[in-house]
C-alpha cells in the first residue's frame, strides 16, 4: 500500500507531502491544475523518462519520495532479490533528478532504473489512456487471461515453460545447417595435424623460462670463461694466493694479538676475512668446468627455444595457451568425428521433446478454456455493472504456427456492447470511455488473484457520465474493499465515492506559480463536489446538491458492508 509522496522542487510544485490511506483516495481539481503532475511524480519514482526540465524553474535538482508498506510475500521476495530489508515494513524509493543524472535509492541502497521499475511492479499498477490503448492489443490477451487461471495452470505452465526452454535450445541445433563432408574432412584434417604438432613437443609448462635462461649461459660461456680466468689471475701473484697471504699476515697479526685488546680483534676480523677468501677461491675452482663449452647441447637448445616460439606465434602467448588451444581444438576435433552419431542423437531428443511439448501445450489450452468460461461470465457480470446491459463478452481461442513461452494458443477478447450485434474483436471499441471501463471490469475480475495492492487509475471517467458514472464510481468503491485505490477524477459521482480526498489547486502571486495539495474534511468535500458540479458562486443550491451526491454514495458503501 502506498502511504506517502513527497514532491519538491518537480515541475510547478515548490513541495508538497502527501499521506494516503487504505479504500478509495480520490483527487481532483481544475483542469490544469497539476493533477496530471501527482500522477507524473509517482511514475517518475518508480523509473519513469525524466530530464532536466522536471526540475522546478531555479532549483537545482527535484526530489520525489514514495513509501510503501511492505506487508506481503511477493513485495518481501521481490526487495530480497536485490537484498534489501524493510524497515518497519516499509519500503521507501528516492529519485533525485540532476540536471546531468538521476540518482535511484531504494531503503537507502542505490539502484539502477531498471532494479526500480522491477521493484516496482509488485508495488502497484498504473492505469491511464495508454495502458486502456494497450487493452486493443490482442498479445496482451493472454497474459490477462493466464494472471486469472487456477494454481495447478500456474504448476503446469511452468512444467511446460522448463521444457520449452529445453526444446528452443535443441531446435537452433536441429535448425543448423548440416556440415558440407568435404569441409568437415579438411576441417578434421586441420586440427589433427595442430593437435599432433603441439603434441609432439612434448611441452611443459615454465619450461620456456628455463630453456632461455639455460641458453643464456651457454651462450655466453666463453665470456664467462675468460671474465673467470682474469679473476683468478687477479687473486693469485708470484708470491702465492691472496688466500696464503692473508694467511701469513694473520700469523703475523696473531703473534701480537696478546698484548693488546684492539690486535686481538683485528686478527678476528682477519680471520672471517680469510675464511671468505678461502670459499670463494674453492667456488672459482669448482665453476671453471661448468661453463665448459658444449655445442651439441648449445644447438638442443637453440632448436627447442626456438620450437617453443614458433608454436606460441600460431597457438598462444605462452605454453599454457598453446596446451589450452589444444585441449579446445581437441573438443572440436572429437566433436566432428562424432558428428553424424550426435546429430542423429539430437533429432531423436527433439522430436521427442515436440511430442512432449505438444501434450503439456494441449494440457495448458485445456485449462485455459475452462478458465475462460469462467473468466467471461464474470467479465458479463462487471460489464453490466457497469452500464454495458446486455452485453456479450468472449475469449477466442486459435492456433499458432510453432511452440511459443505461452504454449500453442492465440487468444482474443471478442466483445459486443449493443444488443444484436455480432461478437467483434476488442480493437474494434474505440471509444475511449468504453475502453476504460471495460479495463476496469477486467481489473476487479483479476483483482481477487492479484498481489499488487495500490491501483491508480487516470482517465477512467473518459468519455462517461449520468448514469455510467455512477457505475462507475460503485465499482471504484467496491474494488477498493480489498485494493488501496488512487483515482484522478473530473467527475463528482466519482469523487463522492471518496474514503480520502485532496483537493489540488494552482496558485499564482504574479511572478511565481505552484501546485498544492489539500486533504478535504467532509465541509470541503461537499464543497469540492459542488464546485465539479458547476457552483461558482459558492451558493447554498449546489451544496445541496452536492450533499445529496455524497449521501447516496455514504449509503451505497454503508449497504454495501
Amino acid at each position: 500500500m502506498l502511504l506517502n509522496l513527497h514532491v519538491k522542487n518537480f515541475a510547478l510544485i515548490d513541495e508538497i507531502d502527501i499521506d494516503f490511506d487504505k479504500g478509495l483516495n480520490i483527487l481532483t481539481g481544475e483542469t490544469g491544475a497539476g493533477k496530471s503532475i501527482i500522477l507524473g511524480s509517482l511514475n517518475i519514482a518508480l523509473g519513469a523518462k525524466a530530464d532536466k526540465d522536471s526540475i522546478r524553474t531555479g532549483c537545482d535538482y527535484a526530489l520525489v519520495e514514495i513509501t510503501f508498506q511492505a506487508d506481503n510475500e511477493a513485495i518481501n521476495n521481490k526487495l530480497s532479490e536485490y537484498d534489501i530489508v524493510p524497515e518497519n515494513k516499509e519500503v521507501l524509493i528516492q529519485r533525485k533528478i540532476m540536471p546531468n543524472r538521476s540518482v535511484f535509492k531504494v531503503n537507502g541502497e542505490s539502484l539502477n532504473v531498471s532494479a526500480v521499475r522491477d521493484i516496482a511492479s509488485v508495488l502497484m499498477d498504473v492505469y491511464g489512456q495508454h495502458d486502456y490503448q494497450n487493452l486493443l492489443n490482442s498479445k496482451k490477451h493472454i497474459e490477462i487471461l493466464d494472471s486469472y487461471a487456477s494454481e495447478d495452470y500456474e504448476k503446469n505452465i511452468r512444467d511446460y515453460k522448463e521444457e520449452f526452454s529445453r526444446f528452443n535450445k535443441l531446435k537452433e541445433l536441429v535448425s543448423s545447417p548440416q556440415i558440407d563432408e568435404v569441409k568437415r574432412e579438411r576441417e578434421i584434417s586441420l586440427l589433427e595435424y595442430q593437435i599432433n604438432e603441439i603434441n609432439a613437443a612434448s611441452l611443459v609448462s615454465g619450461e620456456e623460462e628455463e630453456v632461455r635462461d639455460r641458453l643464456k649461459v651457454l651462450e655466453n660461456s666463453s665470456k664467462i670463461q675468460n671474465s673467470l680466468a682474469n679473476v683468478r689471475g687477479l687473486t693469485y701473484d708470484n708470491n702465492g694466493s691472496a688466500s696464503e697471504l692473508i694467511d701469513a699476515a694473520l700469523k703475523e697479526l696473531s703473534g701480537i694479538s696478546s698484548f693488546d685488546e684492539k690486535l686481538s680483534s683485528l686478527a678476528d676480523e682477519l680471520s672471517n676475512i680469510s675464511d671468505l677468501i678461502s670459499d670463494f677461491e674453492r667456488e672459482l675452482s669448482d665453476l671453471n668446468d661448468e661453463y665448459d663449452l658444449d655445442e651439441e647441447q648449445l644447438d638442443i637448445l637453440r632448436n627447442r627455444y626456438e620450437l617453443i616460439n614458433e608454436l606460441e606465434r600460431k597457438y598462444g602467448r605462452d605454453i599454457e595457451e598453446v596446451l589450452k588451444y589444444r585441449d579446445e581444438k581437441s573438443i572440436e576435433l572429437n566433436d566432428l568425428l562424432e558428428y553424424e552419431t550426435k546429430r542423429n542423437e539430437i533429432l531423436k531428443e527433439f522430436e521427442s521433446l515436440r511430442e512432449t511439448l505438444t501434450k503439456k501445450a494441449d494440457k495448458i489450452t485445456s485449462l485455459r478454456k475452462k478458465t475462460a468460461v469462467k473468466f467471461d461470465r464474470n467479465i458479463i457480470e462487471n460489464l453490466s455493472d457497469l452500464n454495458f446491459n446486455q452485453s456479450e463478452f468472449k475469449t477466442s481461442f486459435a492456433k499458432t504456427d510453432d511452440f511459443t513461452s505461452n504454449g500453442t494458443d492465440k487468444v482474443n477478447f471478442e466483445i459486443s456492447v449493443n444488443p444484436g450485434e455480432p461478437l467483434k474483436p476488442l480493437d474494434s471499441v474505440s471509444s475511449g470511455g468504453e475502453l476504460s471501463r471495460i479495463m476496469l471490469a477486467i481489473k476487479t475480475v483479476c483483482a481477487v488473484k492479484d498481489d499488487t495492492d495500490t491501483l491508480i487509475f487516470d482517465e477512467i471517467d473518459a468519455g462517461i457520465s449520468g448514469v455510467t458514472a455512477w457505475k462507475v464510481a460503485k465499482k471504484l468503491a467496491d474494488l477498493s474493499v480489498n485494493h488501496q485505490i488512487i483515482c484522478i477524477t473530473h467527475l463528482q459521482q466519482i469523487a463522492s465515492m471518496a474514503d480520502i480526498h485532496f483537493e489540488i489547486k494552482k496558485v499564482s502571486d504574479g511572478n511565481r506559480t505552484s501546485t498544492f495539495i489539500n486533504k478535504l474534511d467532509d465541509e470541503g468535500q461537499i464543497k469540492e463536489i459542488a464546485r465539479m458540479l458547476g457552483d461558482e458562486y459558492d451558493s447554498d443550491k449546489f451544496k445541496e446538491n452536492a450533499t445529496e451526491i455524497k449521501k447516496q454514495a455514504d449509503d451505497y458503501k454503508k449497504a454495501r458492508v
